[in-house]
């Protein structure tokens, strides 16, 4: 006989996140080894979580939401909503043209839009994310520019009195910058330093747009580095509350929703 439990929807939900206040996370194959139902139900059930911001999947399973002022490295970043920010980079990537001079933030969905960029031939990228003028530096005719500053190791970029300096001589077409929170208060970052290089370099682009998976929505920061009126685009995925399109739509932001293949 089995030993797996047959439960209604709900009450799988609930035990699902039991294991994860437990246990911080869970995994796919110890959830199909608990309940008596296929794989392809488990994952509608951690999409339906996930919409409701309970958990954030990763690979191979999800974890706990990550609280927003919580300063994670870079590797922590990484795994989390992959698939998402691929495909929100994909987008991002799509807007940028021949002869473009852009500014590339730090952060995880910036680095997979930078790992997007290596059949351009005429482009000039601006940042401040050292592992990401890293990767830049292994494609040819990129013109990569670093402005100095203080080295952060937690998100791998220069920042400080320096940087801002350096980075006020600088405009651009676009600027790619994202973020740990939205609300209808504003944009939010959990650093202090990057939240003051960010909005200082918000008044220097052209246009100004913003990657953020859809678990960054109804969630504050330490610091509130910009008004939502300082984007033109907004790129997503499909799980972004219905308020907050609207409300972005109302304020003439184009809301571009980038689902995964």
């Amino acid at each position: 006989m089995s030993d797996k439990m047959e439960l209604s929807t709900v009450e799988r939900r609930r035990v699902i996140l039991e294991e994860l206040e437990k246990n911080k996370q869970v995994k796919m194959t110890d959830l199909f080894g608990l309940f008596e139902v296929s794989k392809v139900t488990l994952r509608k059930d951690l999409q339906y979580l996930e919409s409701r911001n309970l958990l954030i999947r990763s690979r191979g399973g999800a974890m706990l939401p990550v609280k927003v002022a919580d300063d994670l490295s870079v590797k922590q970043r990484m795994v989390l909503n992959l698939e998402q920010k691929k495909a929100i980079a994909k987008s991002a990537a799509s807007l940028i043209k021949e002869g473009d001079t852009i500014i590339i933030d730090s952060g995880t969905s910036l680095m997979q839009l930078a790992c997007l960029l290596p059949k351009m031939q005429n482009l000039t990228v601006i940042t401040n994310a050292l592992d990401i003028a890293l990767k830049l530096s292994e494609y040819n005719h990129l013109k990569i520019i670093v402005p100095g500053g203080v080295f952060r190791q937690n998100s791998s970029s220069l920042v400080g009195t320096l940087a801002a300096d350096n980075f006020r001589m600088f405009r651009a077409d676009k600027y790619f910058v994202s973020a740990d929170g939205i609300t209808e208060e504003g944009v939010f970052t959990s650093n202090l330093e990057e939240g003051q290089l960010a909005k200082m370099i918000l008044s220097n682009a052209k246009e100004n747009i913003l990657l953020v998976d859809s678990s960054k929505f109804n969630r504050m920061g330490i610091i509130n580095y910009s008004s939502l009126e300082k984007f033109n685009i907004v790129i997503t995925d499909k799980n972004i509350p219905r308020e907050y399109q609207k409300l972005l739509s109302n304020l003439d932001i184009k809301v571009i929703i980038s689902d995964r293949e």
